[in-house]
């Protein structure tokens, strides 16, 4: 088969993009995902600059996803009754499998609802719906889809598993997994599987550790979460939005400091740490608000904690539209991003990048030694304190709230780090000469 790098043809439709022509090595290829917009977040917003990317540069991209319904447990309200099986997304062709949707937030729930999307697309493979190509990229954190794709590509194409969490590692850490056996057996299913694609794509060099250590001998490639640093640039000037969604919290002083979570309401989260520490600020100082802007399985939980704690300053509202994501993160003087420790050990959360680009300052909660506290110490761009330690949480986040200055500095810094290391085009144009490198072999 004659293999022709795209850097060769002419770029269709790239007019006024921001990214390079590309040399994605095939004129066709499959992306296989169940995260994908219109969800707002997780891996869904970064499969989507793939896809788009890959189709601008002249490659005929399909997407095989499921309906939408991340970070709730329902389909979304518009594609309830969606029986066209397949869309067009911003020049994309979206075809949708019908799959189950993981009603509990459990470990079995969710391989049952991945072992029905792999079902729906094995069917869609008999059908002939779903065919081979000869690039083939799908996003772990399911093993499930990385199993599916090794059917999609073709005898002498090439197949990229991008890994985005390790399922294993993610639900023996936050004990959704009670059986030894059941992490074993999901163990040899990622070994099994990885081992059968072309070359891995992860996150951090911690990750593919851990896929080492798991017996994963295939190549593994470190490719960071990218951002589009000209959509998402800092503001000068961000009107305050109101939330629509929950009571008002009493009047605040101009000079009142705004603290926002935005992101999904689940377990991996560990925004239990973020309650904590609203209630030790809250005998501290009176001159700050905290929203959490979101969706998930906790958010009924966390409405009735935040009651039970009596929590003047805490507001939870619902996300915002993707037109309003810069505002929306400027929106906040401080940001926070807690996560569960043991989760957080196996990747670093996107949003991060986001927050810094809009050039705002935040305190996460990390290990030391892990993936997030070295970029910590790389970017000096946030504060990252010890999980569930509520004491360092409430000193880290009032620094910020009474030093201006630091504030601006920080968020400067981390607007020149992902200018740097995290641009779109940098870290894509780089993923696409790996793969070039990859199809020439």
């Amino acid at each position: 088969m004659e293999r022709e790098a795209l850097r060769d043809l002419p770029p269709e439709g790239v007019e006024g993009t921001d990214l390079p022509p590309s040399s994605v090595p095939a004129p066709q290829a499959a992306l296989l995902t169940r995260a994908y917009p219109p969800e707002l977040i997780g891996s869904a917003p970064q499969c989507a600059d793939l896809a788009e990317w890959l189709t601008r540069s002249g490659c005929e991209t399909t997407v095989f996803t499921g309906l939408p319904y991340y970070p709730g447990n329902e389909v979304f309200t518009q594609y309830r009754d969606f029986k066209g099986g397949h869309e067009v997304l911003n020049g994309v062709r979206v075809e949708r499998l019908r799959a189950m949707i993981p009603r509990k937030g459990s470990a079995k729930a969710r391989i049952m609802a991945e072992a029905s999307f792999l079902l729906a697309g094995l069917w869609a493979r008999a059908s002939g719906r779903l065919k081979t190509k000869p690039l083939v990229i799908s996003l772990c954190p399911s093993i499930l889809t990385v199993a599916l794709g090794c059917l999609v590509r073709q005898r002498d194409g090439r197949h990229v598993a991008i890994i985005h969490d390790i399922q294993s590692g993610m639900a023996q850490g936050l004990n959704m997994v009670s059986s030894g056996g059941l992490v074993k057996v999901m163990r040899w299913c990622e070994r099994t599987v990885l081992n059968r694609v072309d070359l891995i794509v992860v996150l951090t060099d911690h990750m593919a550790d851990q896929l080492r250590e798991l017996g994963v001998v295939q190549d593994i490639e470190v490719v960071p979460i990218w951002v589009d640093t000209d959509r998402l640039y800092p503001e000068t000037h961000v009107p305050r939005v109101p939330a629509n969604d929950s009571p008002a919290t009493p009047a605040l002083p101009p000079t009142a400091a705004r603290l926002l979570y935005s992101g999904n309401f689940g377990l991996k989260q560990g925004l239990g740490q973020v309650l904590s520490m609203a209630e030790d600020l809250q005998r501290r100082t009176d001159d700050v608000e905290i929203i959490l802007r979101g969706s998930g399985a906790m958010r009924a939980t966390l409405e009735d904690e935040i009651s039970a704690r009596a929590l003047r300053r805490v507001r939870v509202t619902g996300l915002l539209p993707p037109e309003e994501l810069r505002h929306g993160l400027a929106e906040g003087d401080i940001h926070l991003v807690p996560q569960e420790p043991d989760a957080a050990a196996f990747a670093i959360p996107s949003k991060i990048f986001n927050i810094m680009a809009v050039g705002r300052p935040f305190v996460a909660t990390a290990k030391p030694h892990s993936p997030l506290w070295h970029l910590q110490e790389r970017s000096g761009a946030f504060i990252c304190v010890p999980p569930h330690d509520t004491d360092a949480f409430t000193q880290a986040v009032l620094r910020l709230v009474r030093d201006v200055p630091l504030r601006r500095e920080l968020g400067a810094r981390g607007r020149r780090f992902v200018e740097q290391h995290y641009a779109r085009s940098h870290v894509l144009g780089g993923l696409a000469r790996r793969l070039d490198a990859l199809y020439a072999k």
